[in-house]
């Protein structure tokens, strides 16, 4: 009988080990995947920055969107910081990088402007001037076509790396011949202060925070790619509040074919 007990609470401890074993892998190492469905998503590109004093109005609109029924079924949204009013407003957007004005300057020049500006709102490859009368309607239009790419994601963080793994496959020789990925790693719920410039005592309440944008990533002639990419997390960033971006963009017409969001928890 003695025996009996000792074997039955060997077997409850090798059970609680393995328990343990479980829980420690999954905190090392989570996988997470996505693919893009029937719906063309509309994608909500804000070039904004904290040293801007008309952007908080921009980014409390940004945020009443599931309000109008535009939420994350239908939309995606990047917020780039931009770095060029960092040394004019009195106030230095910590968030603000040089690579994100880059990719406002991109999307200027393939849709035949000639000045940036803040707060500026591309949606899926177009330039938006009167942003609060037209992209409901645009987004609306936009759920309406059917989407000329598929995107899968697959993401895993283990060891303070993340590592990022898209598929992609387009449709039509001119989507085949230029159209490039993009990949953005994003963060929600980050709060600051500004202590200077325009907006001083403001409390900024940012969403869809671009942390990282990588790319462009070439397709093969057939139109489809696999991408594989790694980059370290940052300590400041807060992974349970992450998410990874996939883009298909035709750089000839700048037309966003396809998006599609990975929450990375």
């Amino acid at each position: 009988m003695m025996q009996q007990i000792i074997k039955w609470l060997g077997l409850i401890l090798l059970s609680f080990s393995l328990a343990a074993c479980d829980s420690n892998t999954a905190e090392t190492n989570t996988n997470w995947q996505a693919e893009s469905g029937e719906r063309q998503m509309a994608l909500i590109e804000l070039f904004t920055s904290e040293g801007c004093g008309l952007c908080p109005a921009a980014d409390a609109w940004v945020a009443s969107l599931p309000e109008q029924k535009l939420d994350d079924d239908r939309l995606i949204i990047l917020g780039f910081h931009i770095d060029y009013l960092n040394d004019k407003k009195g106030w230095v957007d910590r968030f603000g990088k040089a690579r994100f004005t880059e990719r406002q300057k991109e999307l200027t020049r393939m849709n035949l402007l000639q000045s940036i500006f803040t707060p500026e709102f591309v949606v899926s490859g177009e330039v938006v001037h009167l942003w609060r009368e037209n992209i409901p309607t645009m987004v609306n239009k936009l759920n309406e076509i059917a989407p000329e790419a598929n995107i899968k994601l697959q993401a895993n963080k283990a060891d303070g790396m993340i590592h990022m793994v898209a598929n992609i496959t387009v449709s039509g020789d001119a989507n085949k011949e230029f159209s490039k990925l993009y990949l953005a790693i994003t963060e929600d719920d980050l709060v600051n202060v500004a202590n200077g410039g325009d907006n001083v005592g403001h409390t900024f309440h940012h969403q869809d925070l671009v942390r990282e944008w990588l790319g462009p990533f070439d397709l093969d002639a057939d139109g489809q790619t696999e991408i594989k990419q790694q980059i370290m997390a940052d300590p400041e960033w807060k992974m349970a509040d992450l998410s990874l971006v996939g883009v298909v963009q035709n750089l000839d017409d700048s037309f966003v074919l396809q998006a599609l969001n990975l929450p990375l928890h």
